[in-house]
């Protein structure tokens, strides 16, 4: 079998990837002839060699750009590295409804410290984190099949956790505006109880929603509760800057020192 042919049964058995290793085995062929087939239809934009050793077979309508949306191949792309994950902060408040401000990165949470994939268009942001597999998440169903994502509580934490990430204050507001509709206020509660976030983060996150632009007060009697009760220390909004005329929140232990404006 000719490789373009092996590519065309595979997509269309459904079938948008294979490794290399799986193309040799399947194929029967030496390295340096799958080396050459590669070389050919990567020029022809029919395939997208990902991470190495992990194949993107590109559909028709994609291969102008050369790469197809990254929730299309994440979940995949994921097993074949071996560490569990979760698509998270901007990527995953976009897939829950706050797409107001649609983020140029893919951004996934990691078990792994991973260098980021940068193909064409599509760029996947990898961040680590330790306590993984303490996070809610949820699948999502995508054009491939289905994806792993934090649900809208965990986002919320999330986007206050990976601040920068989520581009800062006035964005994260903004988004958490949108996100309000679908968090439930008894599971943002119980797992700002759970101690996966640090105070510093629930504290952050009680403002923001607090905040009358925001429209989230009514989900964040739980948590004054739970910084009331572990009498939280007073923590600066922007950890960056210095609290040279901040404002002081009492409810929330918050030295606000800096501006929050909701954008839209």
């Amino acid at each position: 079998m000719r490789f373009s042919e092996y590519v065309d049964t595979l997509q269309r058995k459904g079938r948008l990837w294979f490794t290399k290793e799986q193309a040799l085995a399947d194929l029967g062929c030496t390295p340096y002839a799958l080396k050459k087939a590669l070389v050919k239809l990567r020029a022809k934009k029919r395939i997208a060699v990902i991470k190495s050793h992990f194949v993107l077979i590109i559909p028709i309508e994609y291969q102008k750009l050369g790469i197809m949306p990254a929730d299309w191949f994440i979940d995949p792309l994921m097993e074949f590295l071996g560490t569990p994950y979760y698509v998270g902060v901007l990527s995953s408040a976009q897939f829950h409804g706050a797409a107001h401000q649609k983020p140029m990165q893919f951004q996934v949470v990691a078990g792994q410290d991973l260098r980021d994939v940068k193909f064409e268009q599509v760029h996947i942001r990898f961040i680590y984190c330790s306590k993984i597999s303490s996070i809610p998440v949820q699948k999502i169903q995508v054009h491939t099949g289905y994806m792993i994502a934090a649900t809208p509580e965990a986002t919320a934490f999330d986007i206050c956790k990976y601040y920068k990430a989520a581009g800062y204050w006035n964005n994260i507001a903004t988004v958490l505006s949108e996100l309000r509709e679908v968090i439930d206020s008894q599971k943002l509660t119980d797992l700002a109880d759970s101690g996966i976030y640090d105070l510093p983060i629930i504290q952050r996150l009680g403002y923001l929603l607090s905040l009358p632009e925001v429209e989230g007060a009514n989900l964040t009697k739980g948590l004054a509760k739970i910084i009331q009760r572990k009498n939280a220390r007073w923590v600066l909004l922007y950890p960056a800057d210095n609290i040279t005329g901040a404002i002081q929140n009492s409810v929330w232990r918050v030295h606000v020192n800096t501006e929050v404006d909701i954008d839209i």
